[in-house]
């Protein structure tokens, strides 16, 4: 504690001896440069995961990504079960803080931070929808970046037919036939919830407003009603228009 303090002392001083114009192009350029939060984010975030990967006796430098992937993976499910069972494990009691705002970062926020940032280069980034807490064969849905993905529960009558079609998983009807529907806008996915009865959460923590968007991040577990679903951001090679 005594060193950051130290470390802000400094930084503060060395702003102080700029002359003004210089000190509010300075305050204009942190402000406005997102990239260079988005660096220092995961850049901290890759820190945090080789100690994490080393307290398994894994070396994160000389994992693959589908390793990292598998990794990160497990991570969020035993912050889970720690959280189902009140529990707090020696990992999550070291958790780094966030640089943008300021709350203790979760393996959710560790993933979102690490796969979202990768360059992703002559690609095209596709979303994935998996339900995780079922006894039956789990279903993956693909979440298509050029439309809309309603969410909900089957009607004929109605004429609700939703691309994500709950009504298998939802024995007990907690599903809204309109639950959720997911879009892409600028590249970023969102979720909103459709007004629902039963509430659409995130990371079982944040209950959705109804009709607000919500920016998804790759990792995000979704609970529609009963119902839990993991959303993973990839990417597809795009063609290269050669027949």
């Amino acid at each position: 504690m005594g060193n950051k303090d130290s470390d802000r002392e400094k930084l503060r001083d060395w702003v102080m001896q700029m002359d003004v114009l210089h000190r509010r192009q300075l305050i204009e350029i942190l402000s406005e440069d997102t990239e260079l939060l988005q660096e220092a984010s995961a850049e901290m975030a890759v820190t945090r995961l080789r100690g994490l990967a080393d307290e398994r006796g894994l070396n994160w430098d000389t994992l693959s990504e589908s390793d990292r992937e598998r990794f990160l993976d497990m991570l969020i499910r035993e912050d889970i079960e720690a959280t189902q069972t009140n529990i707090t494990s020696q990992q999550s009691m070291k958790k780094s803080t966030c640089l943008q705002c300021g709350r203790e970062l979760s393996p959710h926020d560790l993933y979102r931070i690490y796969f979202s940032h990768r360059s992703t280069g002559a690609e095209t980034v596709v979303g994935k929808l998996t339900i995780v807490d079922t006894d039956l064969p789990s279903a993956q849905f693909p979440v298509p970046s050029e439309s809309e993905l309603l969410i909900g529960r089957l009607d004929p009558n109605r004429g609700i037919r939703p691309e994500v079609d709950l009504s298998r998983y939802d024995p007990a009807a907690r599903v809204s036939r309109k639950h959720a529907r997911i879009m892409v806008r600028g590249g970023q996915f969102f979720i909103e919830d459709l007004g629902s009865a039963n509430g659409t959460f995130i990371n079982g923590r944040l209950r959705l407003k109804p009709q607000e968007l919500h920016a998804l991040a790759s990792g995000d577990m979704i609970r529609i009603g009963q119902t839990t679903l993991q959303f993973v951001i990839g990417t597809l090679p795009e063609a290269s228009g050669a027949a």
